[in-house]
């Protein structure tokens, strides 16, 4: 029965060992490298190494790495501030063309006598022309213009607001492939940059697609251009009925203008505008918002691996690609250094080594009175090993292993061989010089039949006074591998 639970758990701790497994983590944004110990589901220690040994996996964890880049992994062995927003005959928010026509024209509407005024400055209507219908040319006319500011001012603020989309555009352009900030900060942003200007997106991200009437700038600037239109006609009926007026010419001249810069594109917001800018806006926003930034793959390296190359490729479509513009982002490599312990190693070496027993500490002597007496002696003898080290080597820390040693001591009456076992630590490339401490044992001699102190009737002790007998000791030694110092790997 005991074998059979002694077989049990040596096949239990096997299955164990099999499953454990090693994580590299490498946070992107913080640039920094740890290693983890998975002793089991949710449980993770903290190593300064990996460690390489049949049947257990490493496994590489991204953190902060933006879903808008693909990861490419190979293996070395050994041997901005937000830009401003032009729109094209608007310019920046609150300024340009249509916005300089607000001030003056939009924020009161013009009564007909601020218009048609009967000063020197007039030149005088034809009395013979239709007074009431010249009368109802200039009320009409007033009419129109007023009719036109309104429609400037309404699409002046729908131009604003998709000048507002296409800058947001663009900063969820640039979050998307951010790799200088934690996920979570660059989440925080994208929420609130979004909500900002469509609010409760981040619960229903339809709001981003629907269009109020106010924020319809093609069908507003349809009516934009009606008004300029009907505006035209009423002014074209002025050369028929006789009637002049500097300030109508005028307006008329400033309509034509603001109308010129800002109905060619819609928006002036670049080719991107309208419904196809705002599902790019709800695109970006929904990527970024289920964006993990915590991706999850398996290493495949060996005793000679020493970095693991992540290549990250930016995928950006042709779309995006133009909210970037010039900030277009690059392709970048990361090194991540895999620092291991390779599985037991088997070395010879050889040198010298220090042995003490307590036994010949001593030496022992008869004095003139003839009483057994002793000196001290030598407290280390020097003998000559040859080492078997076998231990686990390991690219950074402390490296140790067990030795397995035998010599025979250099000079002195004792040729008896000495065994030794001890601990090993090892220095250099490819360990070349090892430091071993440990125990000893060999034959030595001891004053057998008499005791320190005795009276005895001989002058001297010889051979037969002693006994061999095996005894412990203790020992330190330095000895080196040849090939491995000059060795160049």
């Amino acid at each position: 029965m005991k074998p059979f639970i002694l077989l049990s758990s040596f096949f239990l701790f096997c299955q164990t060992t099999e499953a454990q497994q090693f994580l590299i983590r490498y946070d992107l944004a913080e640039e920094e490298v740890r290693y983890f110990k998975i002793r089991k589901r949710g449980d993770t220690v903290s190593v300064p190494v990996i460690s390489l040994v049949s049947g257990q996996t490493v496994s590489l964890q991204l953190l902060n790495a933006s879903g808008g880049y693909r990861q490419r992994i190979t293996y070395i062995s050994k041997p901005e501030p937000a830009e401003s927003v032009l729109i094209p005959g608007i310019g920046n928010a609150g300024s340009g063309p249509l916005s300089a026509l607000l001030p003056a024209a939009e924020n009161k509407l013009l009564e007909t006598a601020d218009i048609f005024r009967t000063t020197g400055a007039d030149r005088p209507d034809n009395k013979r022309a239709d007074a009431y219908l010249q009368n109802r040319a200039r009320q009409l006319f007033t009419a129109k213009y007023n009719e036109f500011s309104a429609a400037s001012r309404l699409y002046a603020q729908a131009a604003l607001f998709d000048q507002q989309c296409h800058f947001l555009w663009k900063e969820l352009a640039r979050l998307r492939y951010n790799t200088g900030d934690k996920g979570e900060q660059i989440r925080q942003s994208a929420t609130e940059k979004t909500e900002g200007l469509f609010p409760g997106a981040s619960r229903d991200l339809s709001l981003i697609l629907q269009v109020k009437e106010e924020q319809n700038t093609s069908a507003l600037g349809q009516q934009l251009a009606g008004s300029l239109q009907a505006l035209e006609t009423v002014y074209g009926s002025f050369a028929d009925l006789e009637i002049f007026s500097p300030a109508a010419d005028s307006l008329l001249r400033l309509a034509r203008n603001r109308t010129k810069y800002t109905l060619p594109n819609g928006t002036g917001a670049g080719s991107l505008s309208g419904d196809r800018l705002r599902e790019q806006i709800a695109s970006l926003f929904s990527k970024i918002s289920h964006d993990q930034y915590r991706q999850l793959s398996q290493l495949d390296i060996n005793r000679q691996t020493v970095t693991a190359a992540i290549d990250f490729l930016p995928a950006v479509d042709s779309i995006t690609s133009l909210a970037l513009e010039d900030n277009r982002p690059d392709s970048f490599r990361r090194l991540i250094p895999i620092l291991k312990k390779e599985p037991v190693r088997f070395r010879n070496t050889f040198g010298f080594s220090f042995v003490s027993y307590a036994e010949n500490r001593w030496h022992y002597f008869v004095r003139p009175d003839g009483v057994i007496d002793r000196e001290e002696a030598d407290l280390f003898q020097p003998v000559a090993v040859s080492f078997l080290h076998f231990y686990a080597p390991r690219d950074k820390g402390f490296r140790w292993g067990g030795s397995f040693g035998a010599g025979l001591p250099v000079g002195g009456d004792n040729t008896k061989l000495n065994i030794l076992l001890g601990l090993s630590t090892f220095f250099g490339k490819n360990d070349p010089v090892s430091l071993t401490l440990g125990i000893s044992g060999t034959q030595v001699k001891k004053l057998s039949g008499y005791k320190l102190g005795d009276t005895v009737n001989f002058t001297e002790l010889g051979a037969g006074h002693f006994a061999s007998v095996y005894r412990a000791g203790y020992f330190f030694s330095l000895s080196f591998n040849p090939a491995s110092l000059t060795s160049n790997d």
